[in-house]
């Protein structure tokens, strides 16, 4: 047994003593060496080289939570009311609303005289509502005094080296969860939402730049949340770009752009007709019988016709810096029918000042803007839908989503607006930053938009707003912040009021407008403040 055992364990060493010579003369294979995350130095602070490329890669992006108040909720507007679908009652008459006909029909309508405004058209009833409400369409009890917002955005910044400069591609998702007076939707009862938002999605190389970036025509930042009568869209415009360093400081650049980002947009002013009784008008409003077709065309900004073209001139320097802005565009309206096509130019310029004061502060600065506009108001005011304003939603009374430009049936009119506005920055420590806000906008309306109307479609008159705000904010440490803002805004607004006898008359043919209207123009004027508590951290 034990020379059993001698000779296995033997043997055993034997083979080993072998495969480790035979093991010695092959080739040894190196494992790969670990490539780990290093810093990217190149383009700033904050980027780091993907293992295995040459791209620099930035990975940021913001947390902010606000909470904010109205001063206001009962603001309402005299003689003005607004009816279960939203579509709002004038002098005590019903606008806008669409007639049912046969052929005994008349067409009626009985005036306000306290308590239900209701009224009668070939048989079908308008809805009816009781008492005054605001102008917005909201009653006092039902608009918010408070709102609250929580949002969230993702930065993606992705740089490249090549023979023919940097390749860099950027984005940014922003997603929102929003109620109450902050909602976009305005001062009525509001849902939450948390839709993500494409801000921007952009490639830039060799001085071009495809996709969604900044609008060209912005100049001046938006300090105050939800206030401001300048350019400025937080969701920028999609867009082919170049620009072209000059030297010096100044750089040039020229834009193809994507209208429905930014404008405001057009309204058919009472353009509708039907097979019964055409052309023929129902008192103060254009609707007539069941609309087949539009008289006038749908507005729009076409495809097929010139796109937006934006172009600027900056010049920086060390004190600060100048720009100049542009923009074209054209307005269309074309009908189903094929017999109104219409389009117009529209333009705006601009122009923006920015003075760094290091003297008075680290970090100080003032920015001043200013603009005009024919057909682009979006280049000039902050009351459209998509600026989310808070004049819009919470000033109340007769402010409006102001358009661009109205289709009628002599052509296309176009609104002109202008702006002034200014922001100054002081740091009255490293901690604490105080800025103040001043701004002042105006819209003219047209010939027709001030013939008709309020509640008419195309009708406004011309309004005038500004605002007042500051905000001061507490900085603990680099990137993080908690500030309070205090916004004031006050709009006037001509408003054209309808007076007098209503429709009568008109039986199984047409109707006859057989009354008289008296019409009456009034200076309407109303204010309204807004605070926010802030707090805000960027990474």
């Amino acid at each position: 047994m034990k020379l059993a055992k001698s000779l296995l364990l033997g043997s055993a060493s034997a083979f080993v003593a072998l495969a480790g010579a035979g093991a010695a003369d092959l080739p040894m294979r190196k494992a790969a060496p670990v490539e780990y995350v290093r810093v990217c130095d190149t383009f700033g602070a904050g980027f780091f080289i993907i293992p295995g490329t040459e791209t620099c890669v930035k990975i940021g992006g913001r947390v902010r939570a606000d909470f904010a108040m109205s001063g206001r909720q009962d603001i309402y507007a005299s003689n003005v009311f607004a009816t279960s679908n939203a579509g709002n009652v004038v002098g005590g008459y019903v606008y806008n609303t669409a007639i049912t006909a046969n052929a005994t029909s008349t067409a009626t309508a009985q005036p306000f005289v306290g308590g239900t405004l209701g009224a009668v058209y070939g048989g079908a009833s308008t809805s009816t509502q009781t008492g005054y409400v605001a102008a917005n369409g909201v009653s006092g009890k039902s608009s918010n005094l408070y709102g609250w917002e929580a949002r969230a955005r993702i930065d993606f910044d992705a740089r490249t080296p090549t023979p023919y400069g940097t390749v860099q591609a950027v984005a940014s998702l922003r997603l929102a969860r929003t109620t109450g007076v902050l909602a976009e939707a305005g001062p009525g009862l509001s849902s939450s939402s948390a839709s993500p938002t494409l801000e921007s999605a952009y490639i830039r190389f060799a001085g071009f730049t495809f996709g969604v970036a900044r609008d060209n025509f912005a100049f001046m930042p938006s300090t105050f949340y939800g206030a401001g009568h300048w350019a400025s869209f937080a969701n920028g415009a999609k867009q082919i770009a170049y620009t072209a360093l000059l030297g010096g400081g100044i750089a040039a650049t020229i834009a193809l752009q994507d209208a429905t980002d930014t404008t405001a947009g057009g309204v058919n002013a009472l353009g509708t007709v039907s097979t019964y009784a055409p052309g023929v008008l129902i008192g103060p409003s254009a609707t007539n019988t069941t609309p087949d077709a539009l008289a006038f065309g749908t507005p729009a900004y076409a495809y097929n016709h010139l796109p937006q073209i934006n172009g600027r001139i900056d010049f920086d320097q060390t004190w600060g810096s100048v720009s100049a802005m542009g923009a074209v565009g054209r307005a269309v309206a074309v009908n189903p029918a094929g017999t109104y096509d219409q389009s117009k130019m529209t333009y705006a310029v601009g122009a923006g000042m920015k003075f760094n004061l290091p003297q008075m502060a680290a970090g100080d600065v003032l920015w001043l803007n200013a603009a005009y506009a024919n057909g682009m108001t979006e280049y000039t005011t902050n009351w459209t839908s998509f600026k989310s304003s808070d004049t819009r939603r919470n000033v109340g009374g007769y402010v409006v989503n102001h358009t661009s430009w109205i289709v009628t049936s002599g052509g296309i009119e176009t609104l002109k607006s202008w702006n002034i506005a200014a922001i100054f920055t002081h740091f009255w420590t490293p901690m604490w930053r105080h800025s103040f806000l001043a701004s002042y906008g105006a819209v003219d309306g047209t010939s027709t938009s001030r013939a008709l109307a309020w509640s008419q479609t195309g009708a406004f008159g011309d309004a005038r707003v500004w605002n007042l705000g500051t905000q001061l904010a507490f900085i603990p440490t680099k990137d993080f912040e908690i500030g309070v803002d205090v916004l004031y805004a006050r709009v006037a607004q001509d408003i054209r009021r309808l007076d007098g006898a209503n429709v009568a008359g008109g039986t199984s043919g047409a109707f006859t407008n057989v009354g008289t209207y008296a019409s009456s123009v009034s200076r309407v004027s109303n204010g309204n403040w807004t605070g926010r508590l802030r707090v805000e951290r960027t990474f």
